[in-house]
């Protein structure tokens, strides 16, 4: 076999054939446009959406004046749209909401490396959390922008650098209002990321060299800080590395999640990226002071094998009372989901097992409680 080698007219070739057969591969998935749909409920989804029984529909309906949603053709079933399933939930879910006066919370979910569930597990999280009636928003900050693919936008084809944050990083604008995107899916935006984040990687070490005092660290605070009012939630997806822009992210927010598989070398990962963030913080003026409403690790991909329980002891040994003991498995259900450009939420019904899909969906409802649960708290203590 002799040695071929790869020039960079090579690479550009690559890159381009790639990019066309990826760009061939979602045309089939998602079209026709627009990209992706919302799902629909049908009478039983309302009702667990609500915690009610499935006989009582037709008597809330009526006593609520709720959407009665619409007969499905060649049966007596009815389906609801994402909006009405909504309705629903706000009127009768009975659900903690924002009290008047109090402002969003924003948490950053991050871990060191990729492939731990960190974006598909904010989606997720940002499309549970509509469904129990707050209004949320999820800002990309992963120059991979999958993020923005799973809310519906085609980060190559749709998102210019001036619809993400980079604007904002280069003072052309004042906060972040302008990069606000609606989604498919209702009460979800978004502002979208694209590989020219990559920029401000440069572009906030040397705003830090040029202004004298300048605090880097803090860019994405405040230009968060209007949206606070207009959302209930901001769930801000990171890379998988300590960026600036991941630090950004954490200083920005009132609570850290982590997505982490039970695996020795990812629970590694974890302490390290722990460790890193407290020495950079210790550097940073006033950032000591910084206060969170709580710090989560998540078990994600969990499998059912001696060494996931293993190393979830040590996990556990670890880090305590941050762990929060749901579990998300490995699951074909997700895989499904993922190789559709979707999460769980996105699927009107099981793609497969219905097994599947609970034992997957299950613990990603838990885990949007517990986020809600923790958004009440502090929001009772502000």
């Amino acid at each position: 076999m002799s040695l071929q080698q790869v020039s960079m007219d090579d690479l550009d070739l690559l890159a381009n054939t790639a990019a066309d057969v990826l760009a061939q591969v979602r045309d089939a998935m998602i079209e026709p446009h627009p990209r992706k749909v919302a799902p629909t409920f049908n009478s039983g989804a309302i009702a667990d959406l609500c915690g009610v029984d499935k006989t009582q529909i037709k008597y809330l309906t009526q006593k609520h004046n709720l959407p009665s949603g619409r007969k499905i053709e060649g049966s007596k079933a009815k389906e609801y749209s994402l909006e009405e399933a909504i309705t629903w939930v706000k009127a009768i879910g009975g659900h903690p909401s924002r009290p008047e006066g109090r402002e969003g919370k924003v948490i950053a979910v991050c871990n060191y490396k990729g492939g731990v569930a960190k974006t598909s597990t904010t989606v997720a999280i940002g499309q549970a959390a509509t469904l129990r009636g707050l209004r949320v928003l999820i800002i990309d900050c992963d120059g991979q922008g999958t993020a923005t693919q799973l809310a519906g936008i085609s980060p190559e084809q749709d998102v210019e650098v001036e619809h993400t944050i980079m604007p904002f990083i280069h003072d052309d604008q004042s906060d972040l209002r302008y990069a606000v995107q609606e989604t498919y899916w209702h009460n979800l935006c978004v502002i979208p990321a694209s590989s020219g984040l990559l920029a401000a990687e440069f572009a906030l070490p040397a705003k830090a060299m040029q202004q004298r005092g300048f605090h880097f660290w803090e860019v994405l605070k405040n230009g968060i800080a209007p949206l606070r009012k207009d959302f209930d939630l901001i769930l801000i997806d990171t890379s998988p590395s300590l960026s600036h822009l991941t630090l950004n992210a954490m200083i920005a927010a009132d609570g850290l999640l982590m997505p982490c598989p039970p695996d020795a070398l990812d629970f590694a990962s974890s302490v390290q990226f722990w460790g890193i963030f407290s020495e950079l913080v210790d550097s940073l003026p006033d950032a000591k002071q910084k206060r969170y409403d709580f710090i989560s690790i998540i078990y994600t991909k969990v499998q059912a094998n001696e060494i996931s329980r293993l190393v979830k002891t040590w996990m556990k040994q670890a880090y305590g009372t941050h762990i929060n003991g749901i579990e998300i498995p490995e699951s074909t259900a997700a895989r499904t989901a993922s190789a559709q450009l979707k999460t769980i939420y996105d699927l009107s019904k099981p793609d497969g097992s219905m097994e599947a899909y609970r034992r997957y969906k299950e613990p990603l409802d838990r885990l949007a409680d517990y986020i809600l649960d923790q958004l009440a708290l502090s929001w009772s203590n502000a």
